[in-house]
């Protein structure tokens, strides 16, 4: 019996994976004539406008058998604007094709696929493809990628028993390397697991385009690969049927084809499936055909097994995403990436408002991200997209499909909100002969959880059923924030108390309650603007670096030290999308041409310039007639309606939120003693006790020695000492101040830079600590600088630590500029050193006077002093 497996080709734009799969169709015998993408015969890209644009656009699939394995290939969009409906198919492959151009390398969407496929612990093969074309050989090719994507990518166009080959794969896999000191060979079967495991990642090259590597790639994935039936144990035809759908399309005769993946058990032909709905409603509907297509050719079957990859007519209510059968029920992948563009898109004057909102719908079925809302009263529906390359695409869909023209509006950016702070929500909702309180507790939540539920009320309060119902009532919609009215996202809502009627409650009732607690929460909190951040990588000549670091710096971003290139220089960062999405443009001009940036979605992050975005949006949180925080009690046997701001003075129930501080009270202070103890002991004020308790009191870099005659031990930790202090002179004296650039020094120390990953606060905490230490050594004056909008829920403040002066900027001002106007105003009466490795820091630090040293020769100072400090502490204990 033959291996089934499928398989997702995914790659960057022009990366070749179109070419590819026309080449493994090619080499396999699945097809007899190659075509080309630029000359519009591929045998997957058959959509006009596909052909047109030389992209891929929707995903296709075709199998294919090469010596024990059948193969289903999944070939994906490339695009960035058409991630949405490449990450869809990742919910149905066993195993990934990563492919990357040789001569380019990996991309910035080569970045954003890589960390889909480690979200999901997808096992993956790359594919370096126009090695013909490539200036960098093999072993070059793979350090490009490990120095992008990461660690575990291993040649595997060698032999397995090259001495390459044994060391790549055993240093990965510490059981592979067991396994090889024990019978001096590797196993196929344990390399198979240490792919499946995700530790190794097999590397293989050629030219798609001239079938050159195209065997030996399709030999190692026949080799090293498992089944379905390996890779899902258990997994049986005996089950009942549920399958995952991960595309909506129409055929040339427009009947609507949900694509799917049989997950479980068989699906025969005229089954009657169970369905979800939109609304949620879960219905039967019937199986009229089963297709197995590949390319735009499809042949009929009568059945499909688990494993198998299929389209099926007849089930009109299916959703992409979303399971059928058993798994109807199953929680929905909401998917990492979303679009962060808004339009608005109107018809020509000829086409009815409703049939085009139709048409909207249908073409929504097939990309759910698009979002499709109205609003009462205007013409055309509101829709989210990636970019302009797709908004050209859906302009040329519309047409062909519908006959008519559209125009799309300025495109707006997709702001989000959330909570910066705990905060508890009341919902009562008691008209006449109802009844039901809601109590919620808000929490901020990690960046790009969206919205997360739970509970922590004990059955025997309120039961089970009323708990769910409370719960799915939080699933169920999108809430909007009450500084912009943008949706709420990235928070963990608790449901933290509830009551109900044995009489009078309704299920009704707890969604007006839960609804109304939730705004109740929003209005009582602290809410906080977020919007999409990129990641970007700008290429471009030498003499125009300037240019671009005092573009990004105007547009709130960050970057890292350029990377100089003879000629040509690379600039990397994050900044937010507003102030990319055209830069292109403007890079084109002043560079000549010869100038690019590639960017990457991120995520979602505090806004850049909040109060302005809010003064545009006009948003009246009280007059949303959609959302109320308000809630009903009833009086004297009517429904009253009690404002938001004035509900906590009629609730049924007491705040829980208040309760839990109360309770933690005692345990909180005790931890902060302790830790303030523990800032005490590794002060600089304790370390100066001890100095002068044994050698006496330390003044201006000089020591005053003590009046009997020291013990050898003692001489030579005053000479130490003496030496520690002379070193120190080299960077500053005593009266020097240092300006310190909080975040450049984080990111120049492994450690705090691994520990902000996790806990930026914590990060800053840790160097706080480290530089006030540093400080009481040298005793000199120290001004530690954060920029604003790196800080969580700051909005800038100044405040001392053991006399270490931290700043975190005012919103809106970076720490580049903060250190700048400093210098400017001390640098005439103080002795100014500043600390960073930032150039354009470095620059303007000169400009006014002020020394400067780089962040990676200040830590070895750092670390140096505080090994002395350590040293005399255990010597003098």
């Amino acid at each position: 019996m033959s291996k089934q497996l499928t398989l997702g080709i995914l790659a960057h734009v022009d990366a070749g994976k179109t070419t590819l799969s026309e080449a493994m169709l090619y080499t396999s015998g699945t097809i007899r004539k190659l075509g080309r993408v630029d000359n519009g015969d591929s045998f997957f890209d058959n959509y006009e406008v596909e052909k047109n644009r030389g992209i891929t656009v929707f995903s296709k699939q075709a199998r294919l058998n090469w010596n024990d394995s059948q193969i289903t290939i999944l070939d994906t969009p490339g695009h960035d604007d058409f991630s949405a409906e490449m990450e869809r198919a990742l919910d149905v492959i066993d195993y990934a094709l990563l492919v990357v151009s040789g001569v380019d390398g990996p991309q910035s969407h080569t970045e954003t696929v890589w960390r889909l496929l480690r979200t999901r612990k997808i096992p993956t093969f790359v594919f370096i493809n126009k090695m013909d074309l490539a200036i960098a050989d093999r072993h070059e090719q793979i350090s490009r990628i490990k120095g992008r994507l990461g660690e575990g990518f291993v040649d595997f166009s060698v032999g397995n028993n090259d001495e390459d080959f044994i060391d790549g794969v055993t240093f990965y896999s510490p059981e592979l390397a067991e396994d090889f000191l024990e019978n001096l060979k590797l196993s196929e079967e344990g390399i198979r697991r240490a792919i499946r495991e995700c530790q190794i990642f097999p590397c293989l090259f050629g030219s798609a385009l001239h079938q050159d590597g195209v065997d030996k790639l399709l030999d190692a994935i026949s080799t090293y690969t498992c089944g379905f039936d390996e890779l899902r144990v258990g997994t049986s035809s005996d089950e009942k049927m549920g399958a995952l759908v991960y595309k909506i399309a129409r055929d040339q005769r427009d009947e609507r084809i949900s694509f799917i993946r049989v997950m479980q058990g068989m699906l025969h032909l005229k089954d009657n499936v169970a369905v979800r709905t939109e609304s949620g409603e879960l219905r039967h509907e019937k199986i009229n055909q089963i297709r197995i297509y590949s390319g735009q050719k499809y042949t009929m079957v009568d059945s499909a097994s688990p494993g198998d990859i299929c389209a099926i007519t007849g089930v009109g209510s299916s959703r992409a995403g979303r399971g059928i059968g058993a798994l109807a029920e199953a929680e929905t992948r909401n998917g990492i990436i979303e679009p962060y563009l808004s339009y608005r898109i109107i018809p020509e004057e000829c086409v009815e408002q409703n049939k085009f909102v139709a048409d909207m719908r249908v073409l929504e079925e097939e990309d759910p991200k698009l979002h499709i809302s109205v609003e009462q009263g205007l013409r055309g529906v509101n829709i989210r997209l990636m970019g302009e390359v797709q908004q050209e695409i859906l302009e040329t869909q519309i047409m062909n499909r519908f006959g008519y023209r559209v125009r799309f509006e300025a495109g707006n950016i997709i702001y989000k909100e959330t909570v910066i702070e705990a905060v508890e929500g009341i919902g009562h909702f008691e008209p006449l002969k109802h009844y039901a309180e809601v109590h919620l507790i808000i929490r901020p939540g990690e960046r790009g959880s969206g919205i997360v539920t739970d509970s922590i009320i004990q059955e025997d309060v309120l039961s089970r059923n009323w708990q769910n119902l409370i719960l799915s009532h939080l699933d169920e919609r999108v809430f909007r924030g009450v500084q912009i009215g943008a949706p709420l996202t990235d928070v963990r809502i608790t449901l933290a108390a509830g009551k109900a009627n044995e009489k009078h409650t309704e299920g009704g009732d707890f969604r007006q309650a839960t609804y109304r607690a939730v705004r109740n929460g929003l209005l009582r909190g602290n809410c906080r603007i977020l919007e999409p951040w990129f990641s970007f990588e700008i290429k471009l000549p030498s003499a125009n670096i300037g240019m671009a670091m005092t573009d990004i710096r105007n547009a709130s971003g960050s970057f890292d030290e350029p990377i100089i290139d003879g000629d040509m220089s690379t600039l990397k960062g994050k900044a937010p999308a507003v102030s990319l999405i055209d830069y292109q443009r403007k890079l084109t001009s002043y560079t000549g041409g010869r100038g690019h940036i590639n960017c990457m979605l991120i995520g979602y992050d505090f806004c850049h310039n909040e109060s302005e975005v809010i003064e545009e949006s006009k948003y009246e949180q009280d007059k949303d007639e959609t959302e109320t925080g308000d809630s009903i009690f009833c009086y004297h046997g009517a429904g009253r309606t009690v404002k938001w701001d004035e509900v906590q003075d009629y609730m049924h129930l007491p705040f829980v939120l208040e309760e839990e501080k109360s309770s933690s009270l005692n345990e909180d202070s005790a931890r902060d003693e302790t830790m303030a103890a523990g800032r005490k002991l590794a002060g600089d004020a304790e370390l100066l006790a001890i100095f002068e308790k044994t050698y006496g009191k330390i003044s201006k870099g000089t020591l005053v020695k003590h009046k009997t005659k020291p013990k050898e031990s003692e001489y030579r930790a005053m000479e130490k000492q003496k030496r520690s202090l002379h070193r120190l002179e080299r960077i500053g004296k005593p009266d020097t101040h240092f300006v310190i650039d909080g975040y450049n020094l984080i990111n120049a120390d492994e450690h705090m830079k691994e520990l902000s990953k996790a806990d930026i606060g914590a990060a800053r905490d840790h160097l706080i600590n480290i530089l006030a230490n540093y400080r009481g050594y040298l005793g000199c004056k120290m001004t530690i600088v954060f920029d604003a909008y790196r800080v969580p829920y700051s909005f800038g403040r100044k405040y001392k630590v053991s006399d270490t002066e931290v700043v975190y900027t005012k919103e809106n001002e970076t720490a580049d500029a903060y250190i700048a106007e400093l210098t400017k105003e001390i640098g005439k009466r103080e002795s100014i050193t500043v600390v960073s490795s930032d150039a354009l820091v470095q620059e303007m630090s000169l400009g006014h006077g002020a020394l400067r040293i780089s962040s990676r020769e200040f830590l070895i100072d750092i670390e140096t002093a505080l090994q002395e400090i350590r040293e005399f502490i255990d010597e003098n204990s």
